[in-house]
């Protein structure tokens, strides 16, 4: 989602994925920590020109600016296991206050509906993702503790990282 419509985390501001951050060392979130300041520091950020180039292997879509600030707190948090632990947990809280302050009660008008099998799962990571208009190939992306947790529903609504738009994935759960 834009920044218009949720804040910048701590994650964007690493260009780290959220679900992916379990599966990272912490010299993984180290580098992500000098990409960042490389990329966002007023003095050794690279041309505009080179800019582009170096960031759009980072992370496809908007790249907005962090201040050097912004990414140490970032770094300092997500790099600590206990607080990165916390950090989720509020980050939780905020997300569904937001939806609920913002209107969003898991109704959005012109959303594209999927199956989940028409999302491209990776074994790997076990997650499923789904390309998105506004270029990032993997733009939705839904992993296994997304549908528990709307298991009730059998659907799920997913938010691009790269923009504002949302794909409705509905699902079915097998009972063993």
């Amino acid at each position: 989602m834009s920044s218009a419509l949720r804040p910048q985390t701590h994650y964007d501001v690493l260009q780290l994925q959220r679900h992916e951050i379990s599966g990272l060392s912490e010299a993984d979130i180290k580098a992500a920590y000098r990409r960042a300041l490389l990329l966002h520091h007023p003095d050794k950020a690279p041309t505009a020109k080179a800019e582009d180039a170096w960031s759009a292997h980072l992370q496809p879509g908007p790249n907005p600016r962090h201040t050097v600030d912004e990414i140490v707190i970032a770094f300092e948090t997500l790099v600590d296991p206990t607080k990165r632990a916390e950090y989720d947990k509020s980050l939780e809280k905020d997300s569904a206050s937001w939806r609920h302050v913002n209107g969003y009660k898991g109704t959005h008008i012109g959303v594209e509906s999927f199956d989940l099998e028409e999302l491209t799962y990776d074994e790997m990571m076990n997650t499923w993702s789904k390309g998105c208009r506004c270029g990032d190939q993997q733009g939705y992306v839904v992993t296994e503790p997304d549908l528990e947790q709307e298991s009730q529903h059998g659907e799920i609504y997913v938010g691009c990282r790269g923009c504002s738009l949302f794909i409705n994935v509905h699902f079915a759960v097998e009972e063993l």
